[in-house]
């Protein structure tokens, strides 16, 4: 069996390395342009669960900043991009299946740390002379989700 598929790879060696130069290629071109579009504000909107949310952040004083700014990792690409498909893949099968409603939404403990560490990260000349201990949420609430930040659970303390 294992001589049959080697005869055969042997054989089709040339149309495997070009279909394989070809695939690689297809996915170097078009997935910067997927990833890019993914990580807009704009494609965070399209979800109904999020519209809100979206107006809110498009009048506030953050609108500059993308939503992955604030709520994915982003000290290095991997943790960023593995928080990236966690996330993104428990959205779209809550936002199919309808697992929530729109008043539903809320930052797991997790996205609470994320947060927490994104603004201490982009405010650090600030906050170099507070304690860190509380989010930063506790205080400001509404800075970037003006109405849905009265539905929103955080905790007092950072873990």
């Amino acid at each position: 069996m294992l001589k049959k598929i080697r005869t055969i790879l042997l054989k089709n060696s040339f149309l495997i390395f070009w279909a394989s130069a070809l695939a690689f290629t297809g996915a170097a071109v078009s997935l910067p342009p997927i990833v890019h579009f993914s990580e807009s504000s704009f494609f965070c909107g399209l979800c109904h669960s999020m519209k809100d949310q979206y107006k809110t952040w498009s009048v506030s004083r953050h609108r500059t900043l993308k939503c992955v700014d604030c709520h994915l990792p982003n000290s290095n690409k991997a943790e960023h991009f593995f928080w990236k498909a966690v996330d993104g893949n428990k959205d779209l099968i809550s936002e199919t299946l309808g697992l929530k409603e729109d008043y539903e939404i809320r930052l797991s403990s997790h996205g609470k740390k994320v947060l927490q560490e994104n603004c201490i990260r982009c405010h650090a000349d600030v906050v170099s002379r507070m304690n860190t201990k509380r989010n930063c949420v506790d205080c400001h609430r509404g800075v970037s989700h003006i109405k849905t930040a009265a539905v929103c659970s955080y905790n007092t303390e950072v873990k």
